[in-house]
């Protein structure tokens, strides 16, 4: 349960001179990851139902739910639920469904292949009044190869479903639509869809607003609340009023639900949903939109728009990629004075042709980049309703009237496309920047294409004949940032580690935000600490490399992509410089932890020769730690050797990071603040773990070691191996058959 601060007992704000009035449910400040967000701080409380398959990056939601399940947990009414795991994703969705049209609020969780094997179900759902919620981590599906990360093909497969379909570009986005687009679903009587990217989102550690019990109960009502019906067809089929969440199935009044029909009957209500009911869901939306804006003062559209109002080229994306474009588009108009901005999709199902229209009206260029390449198609599905919604516009304006805003020849941008991101593929501010230097005709793709050549289509972040990229690598993060990077082994508890260091400092933000009170200028507290963390792992995950990255900064942080400036790098793997640069990226200045038993004067031979000179010259302070020798110490259990070896880091990264002396962050408040985390992630398993936990953690910060620089030309010791032993007569040196390191280069020996 990620912990929570409130500011009960801070002083008043002072609005005397506020041009705005303080909401009345401005959240309660908490860090956890995406997953808990959505799931433990919205579903859980807003829900009676919660039936699933577990699959990743969606897993997480459904265990939270079970676990709410099993502790007895009732939702903000007082009212009890049901938590039911089945034997896969297309039973999942069914009982769902089933659960939802007998008048309970009910709940999904689901991604990639999970979400393709479930397809069929998802077509009856809105013919049967279904008002549940699915929620989304938007995952890459299988296509030459498996990939568990980040895509948006597995929800463009879903589109033609009749689902109502959000999208979020953060985990707050997310958790704030998921209430939303439940009260959007009871008036419309159309199940949807809340998504955000899988992992990069789901998995992403910030500090986040938490909607209170009031407002949920405020602005949701309960279920079997009687209300007015909102249209004309509802009053047909139920009369002036209904319940919230009609019952549909109910063996007291039987209807007919889901029946068999011929040639005569089946397309009428094919085609009676659209302007019955699909029709209606628009102005729904932005209802609700204003609504949840006016109670939390966190304001959503149909799209999101920043920086727009002067630019000429702006992109337009769905996911996390709208925070990073936004950074770039900062700095392009600070750097290059360029007239650029950016737009995010929130509503992809209905598509708001009219909004996209009045965003796109008059601009020149239009980079619509996506999380999928449909190479068969005449673009990707989000330009393809682009350019459909821009055609349907001209032809308002050759005809004179029309369903859309009529839209000049002289006022229709070109559009770009672009393929990035897809299985998480790393999106990185150079490619942004490559992205807009191609559209605006300053660099060409790898083969030589232009834009004045007509070219449209571009890829990002791989190796490919239309790829683009920029020579301009910015690192765009907030001043004042502090950049961590993990290196460590599948197995070995680095992501445990990153998660606790991620709340830890959220922790000593909220402590610092209540310290010191400032207010915004609608009344709410200001934090003054913000933290971003991310892991990056494949499906094999146990025993193979893995990294996690965390920044800490004193504003926002929008950028969501690998660090590669970075200020500490630490590394729990002993042998990573056999498989991997650590110091890459590392800024002058910047601190090594590294895992070893080594003493200070032999850790200086265990770097490779060819890094020791840029260690030199960046002025690089390298610090050891006997991470496994300290969590031996604490611990019989091998499993626990090996997992409690990151928190001896955890403990360095205080010691060698200025982060408690730039925040005067006292010993006292340090130890409390860790232990309540500690308390929080392992006092399930009893006071014992908690206590070897925190040994650890004292024992890193206490045996952090930094070492002297010793000569370019020390023995090299960095291969890890002993030296070769053959036959006492053998004179001649026996090479290990594979994986030999020659200078700069892995050979396969012979």
């Amino acid at each position: 349960m990620p912990t929570e601060s409130r500011p009960d007992q801070a002083p008043a704000p002072d609005r005397s001179k506020k041009s705005t009035a303080s909401p009345k449910y401005p959240g309660i400040a908490i860090t956890c990851n995406g997953n808990q967000l959505f799931a433990e701080h919205v579903e859980v409380r807003v829900t009676e139902g919660g039936v699933f398959y577990p699959i990743t990056p969606s897993t997480e939601g459904g265990e939270i739910y079970q676990q709410a399940y099993a502790e007895g947990k009732l939702d903000v009414w007082g009212k009890q639920k049901i938590a039911i795991e089945t034997e896969g994703e297309h039973s999942a969705q069914g009982g769902a469904t089933a659960l939802a049209v007998t008048g309970r609020r009910v709940v999904n969780f689901t991604s990639g292949q999970g979400l393709a094997y479930a397809m069929e179900q998802y077509y009856h759902a809105p013919g049967k009044c279904s008002t549940m919620v699915l929620e989304v981590g938007a995952r890459a599906l299988t296509k030459h190869a498996l990939n568990v990360h980040c895509g948006h093909d597995d929800v463009y497969a879903a589109l033609d479903t009749g689902w109502t379909i959000l999208f979020a570009k953060d985990a707050q986005q997310a958790a704030d639509q998921g209430v939303i687009l439940r009260k959007v679903n009871e008036l419309a009587l159309n199940p949807g869809m809340n998504v955000q990217d899988g992992m990069l989102t789901t998995h992403s550690e910030r500090m986040y607003l938490k909607p209170e019990a009031e407002l949920l109960r405020e602005f949701l009502g309960a279920n079997d609340d009687t209300i007015d019906c909102p249209t004309e067809a509802q009053r047909e089929l139920f009369g002036p009023t209904r319940r919230r969440v009609p019952a549909m199935m109910d063996l007291k009044a039987p209807i007919l639900l889901g029946p068999v029909q011929n040639q005569e009957h089946h397309m009428n209500g094919v085609v009676a949903r659209r302007n019955n009911f699909n029709e209606y869901i628009l102005g729904f939306l932005e209802q609700a939109y204003a609504e949840w804006g006016d109670l939390t003062g966190r304001r959503y559209g149909l799209v999101d728009q920043y920086r727009c109002e002067d630019a000429d080229t702006v992109f337009v994306s769905l996911g996390c990629a709208a925070e990073n474009i936004e950074e770039a588009c900062d700095y392009l108009r600070e750097q290059r004075n360029a007239k650029v901005g950016s737009i995010h999709i929130n509503v992809i199902r209905p598509f708001p042709e009219a909004a996209v229209v009045e965003a796109l009206r008059g601009k020149t260029n239009v980079i619509v980049i996506e999380r999928t390449d449909e190479g068969m198609a005449g673009d990707n599905p989000l330009g393809r309703d682009i350019r459909t919604a821009l055609s349907k516009a001209l032809e308002c304006h050759k005809l004179g009237k029309g369903d859309i805003p009529p839209l000049t020849p002289e006022d229709t941008p070109r559009l770009f496309n672009g393929s990035y991101g897809i299985g998480s593929r790393d999106f990185r501010p150079e490619h942004v920047l490559g992205a807009y230097e191609f559209a605006t005709g300053a660099t060409s793709r790898n083969d030589g294409a232009t834009a004045a050549d007509g070219a449209s289509y571009f890829t990002l972040g791989i190796d490919h004949p239309y790829a683009v990229i920029s020579k301009d690598t910015p690192s765009l993060l907030p001043e004042g940032a502090i950049a961590v990077r993990f290196h460590s082994i599948g197995g070995w508890g680095m992501i445990t580690t990153g998660k606790n260091m991620g709340e830890i400092v959220g922790s000593f933000g909220h402590h610092i935000a209540e310290a010191n009170p400032e207010y915004d200028e609608e009344g709410r507290l200001k934090e003054k600490l913000f933290i971003m963390a991310n892991p990056k792992y494949g499906s094999e995950k146990k025993g193979a490399p893995t990294n996690y990255y965390l920044t800490v900064a004193p504003e926002r942080i929008r950028v969501n992509c690998e660090l590669n400036h970075v200020d500490v790098v630490l590394c729990c793997d002993p042998k990573a410089f056999t498989h991997t640069n650590p110091l890459a990226g590392i800024n002058k200045g910047g601190c090594l932890v590294w895992e070893s038993s080594d003493t200070p004067e032999n850790a200086w031979e265990r770097i490779p020769p060819h890094y020791r000179q840029f260690v030199k010259d960046n002025g690089i302070r390298v610090f050891i730690l006997p991470g496994f020798e300290i969590a031996k110490a604490a611990t019989e259990r091998p499993d626990l050797q090996l997992r409690m070896q990151g928190n001896s880091f955890l403990g360095a990264f205080f010691r060698v990071s200025s982060f408690l002396q730039d925040h005067q962050i006292g010993e006292d408040e340090y130890e409390t603040v860790i232990r309540k985390q500690y308390e929080k992630k392992f006092g399930r398993f009893g006071h014992a773990v908690v206590e070897s936990n925190m040994t650890v953690m004292h024992e890193g910060f206490k045996r952090v070691t930094e070492i002297d620089y010793g000569e370019i030309d020390a023995k090299d010791r960095s291969n890890m191996r002993l030296d070769p032993l053959g036959p006492v007569s053998y004179t001649h040196l026996t090479l290990p058959t594979t994986l030999c390191m020659f200078r700069y280069r892995w050979w396969g020996c012979r």
